[in-house]
C-alpha cells in the first residue's frame, strides 16, 4: 500500500533554517516515546530545534499522563506517555511526528497553548497543499471533559474523541491530535496523524462498545478522505517545510 508506505530514504539533515529533521523511525511504542523525552532532556547541550517522525512496530495503547490504566484483555502494549491528553492505539495506521524547540524559541511565544496553534496550522497549511478537503484548525479550549457524564468521561479517555486548541479536523472529523509536554530545556509537542481511524481496539481495552457511533465519527483517516492519498513522505516534507519555514 504505498500510500501507507515509510519514507524511501532515511536522512539526518539540518536545514538551511536551522532545524534538523531526524532519520525516521520505527520501533516499540516505549522505546519511541523515551527516545522523545531523552530528546527533550537533550536540548540542554544542543539547543538545535528538531524534527522527529516514527511510526510503531506493533500495536500499542499509549496512555496519556494521568490516565488510568485499563483492562486489556486483548494482547497489546500498554504504555503512558509523558504529556496529557487521551489516549490513542498507536499502530502503522498513526504517523507521529515530535516538534523539539529549545527554551526562547518563538515557537514557545505566549501562553501554553500557543505553541499548539503554530504546529497545527503548520500542519493545516501542509495538508491543504497536498489536496485534503476543509481543513481547519480548532482555536478554542478543549472540549474534553473529564468530570462530566459517563459519555463525556468516554470521550476524554479517547484522545481523537474530542478536540483542542490547535489540532486539525477535516470536514469536521479530526485528523491530527496533538499533546505537549514542557521541561527546563524546551518543550517537545507530539503530533499524531491518523492514516486511518479504526478504534474498535481501543473502546474495547476501554470497555466501551466498540463499534460506537459517535466516536467511530469523530475522527477521520487521511486514506479515507483522498482519493489519492499522499504517501508518509510527501506528508513529511510538506510538514517540515511548513513548519520550518513560517516562524
Amino acid at each position: 500500500m504505498g500510500s501507507r508506505a515509510a519514507p524511501s530514504k532515511l536522512y539526518d539533515s539540518l536545514s538551511m533554517t536551522g532545524w534538523r529533521v531526524l532519520p525516521f523511525e520505527v520501533g516499540e511504542a516505549r522505546v519511541l516515546l523515551d527516545r522523545g523525552m531523552a530528546l527533550l532532556e537533550g536540548l540542554a547541550a544542543d539547543p538545535t530545534p528538531t524534527l522527529r517522525w516514527y511510526e510503531a512496530s506493533r500495536p500499542a495503547i499509549v496512555l496519556g499522563r494521568g490516565q488510568g490504566a485499563p483492562a486489556v484483555s486483548e494482547r497489546v502494549d500498554v504504555v503512558t506517555r509523558f504529556s496529557g491528553g487521551g489516549a490513542v492505539l498507536l499502530d502503522s495506521d498513526v504517523l507521529s511526528l515530535d516538534v523539539l524547540v529549545p527554551a526562547g524559541h518563538p515557537l514557545l511565544d505566549g501562553d501554553l497553548t500557543a505553541a499548539f496553534l503554530r504546529v497545527g496550522h503548520g500542519w493545516a497549511r501542509a495538508l491543504r497543499e497536498l489536496g485534503v478537503p476543509d481543513v481547519t484548525v480548532w482555536e478554542g479550549p478543549s472540549t474534553a471533559r473529564r468530570r462530566g457524564s459517563a459519555r463525556e468521561r468516554l470521550a476524554a479517555a479517547v484522545c481523537y474523541a474530542t478536540i483542542g486548541r490547535g489540532e486539525i479536523s477535516s470536514g469536521g472529523r479530526k485528523l491530527v491530535g496533538l499533546a505537549q509536554r514542557r521541561r527546563r530545556p524546551g518543550a517537545l509537542v507530539q503530533c499524531g496523524l491518523l492514516r486511518r481511524w479504526r478504534p474498535a481496539k481501543l473502546l474495547r481495552a476501554l470497555g466501551a462498545d466498540p463499534d460506537d457511533p459517535e466516536i467511530t465519527h469523530h475522527a477521520t483517516g487521511l486514506d479515507e478522505i483522498v482519493p489519492d492519498p499522499p504517501t508518509n513522505e510527501r506528508v513529511m516534507k510538506a510538514v517540515e517545510w511548513e513548519l520550518t519555514h513560517h516562524e
